[in-house]
């Protein structure tokens, strides 16, 4: 299945144009951001790749802005090891997903991985990209199910080094519709794909 989303900054001038290929074996995203951050323009293209578990795999990202071109490739293996522009990364132990700062899509990748229980946070361990920097850190976040329903179409998420907390509303495929305060989706429809019983 495909799928072609656009997601509006709420919060600053922005746009982001994703296409989503979800297959049996690999779930492929690739995607544009167009942003002002600091009242500057950021270019970031991503590309980003996960199993038909939606685990994880690896990821490509380049950005453009004032001071140049910069990129940064991450990779984790079936064992749970990371690489960083090819090099061992032993502090993202620990981590099975990324966050990239500057989309909302990387919040569907625990949301669909994992079997949150209603009512219960869920603890996670992210491999954090900041935008622009492109750089690389554990950060621990917490996802709570708020809906019962199968699938399920709200989720709190917090940022536990922060004060920063937010109800994310998703679609069947767990893609998020609304992210007050800084998105909301502006095109692409919700068809709904298969999904895992353990996923919901």
């Amino acid at each position: 299945m495909h799928r072609d989303i656009v997601w509006e900054w709420v919060d600053r001038p922005g746009l982001e144009h994703l296409s989503l290929a979800i297959g049996r074996d690999e779930i492929v995203a690739e995607s544009l951001v167009v942003v002002a951050l600091d009242g500057a323009p950021v270019r970031l293209r991503y590309r980003l790749r996960c199993d038909g578990e939606w685990t994880f795999r690896d990821a490509a990202l380049t950005l453009d802005d004032a001071e140049g071109t910069r990129s940064v490739r991450l990779e984790r293996d079936a064992g749970g090891a990371w690489r960083v522009d090819g090099m061992e990364r032993g502090d993202l132990a620990g981590c099975i997903d990324i966050d990239i700062r500057a989309t909302p899509f990387t919040n569907t990748l625990p949301i669909r991985r994992q079997a949150m229980a209603a009512g219960a946070p869920t603890r996670l361990r992210m491999a954090y990209i900041d935008v622009p920097g492109l750089a690389v850190s554990a950060l621990d976040q917490e996802y709570t199910r708020l809906d019962p329903a199968a699938p399920p179409r709200r989720f709190r998420y917090r940022n536990l080094l922060t004060p920063f907390e937010a109800e994310l509303a998703v679609d069947e495929d767990g893609v998020v519709v609304d992210y007050p305060p800084v998105w909301r989706r502006r095109g692409g429809g919700s068809p709904a794909s298969p999904r895992a019983d353990r996923a919901c």
